[in-house]
């Protein structure tokens, strides 16, 4: 079943967004909540329940339970945040800012209606872990061994069935 928007409906009732637009290192402004107009850079993006952790931002005081070994310990952490509740900071005026795709030079990019300018992914390499240089370890086997021939003999069948 599909929404009106292009999205799709799991069984549990969840709405999957079919073009993301938020990134892992994309600096966001919260736009409603108790943290409204305070800005960060998301942590992670979770496409399945439509949410983002951004960082240092919608802290949560959580407590661990006691256990005969240790008493019960208080920590903050950051909760998730609805996809709706952020936009997208303008490189330019540093304001929050609404986002379209426009294709500059055959390649799709996110451009800002405030300014019109280009709102570049996360160069970052903290936030670049999707990509990984291909790199020859000491556990890799060589092109050269890959490439090698070992078997010498003749295939009769290649399939195990009996014919009839």
């Amino acid at each position: 079943m599909s929404s009106l928007f292009g999205g799709k409906f799991l069984q549990a009732g969840l709405f999957l967004i079919p073009k993301w637009k938020f990134v892992k290192g994309d600096k966001i402004q919260i736009i409603s909540g108790r943290d409204k107009g305070k800005q960060g850079v998301i942590k992670s993006v979770n496409r399945k329940e439509n949410n983002v952790i951004v960082e240092g931002l919608k802290l949560i005081k959580k407590q661990t339970r006691a256990s005969k070994q240790q008493a019960p310990t208080a920590y903050t952490k950051e909760a998730p945040i609805h996809y709706s509740n952020i936009l997208h900071v303008d490189p330019k005026f540093q304001k929050a800012c609404k986002v379209r795709f426009q294709l500059i030079d055959g390649i799709r990019e996110r451009v800002s209606k405030l300014s019109n300018t280009i709102i570049p992914k996360p160069t970052d390499p903290k936030y670049k872990k999707w990509r990984k240089d291909n790199i020859d370890g000491p556990l890799d086997t060589q092109p050269d061994i890959v490439k090698k021939r070992t078997y010498e003999g003749i295939i009769d069948s290649i399939d195990p069935r009996p014919t009839i």
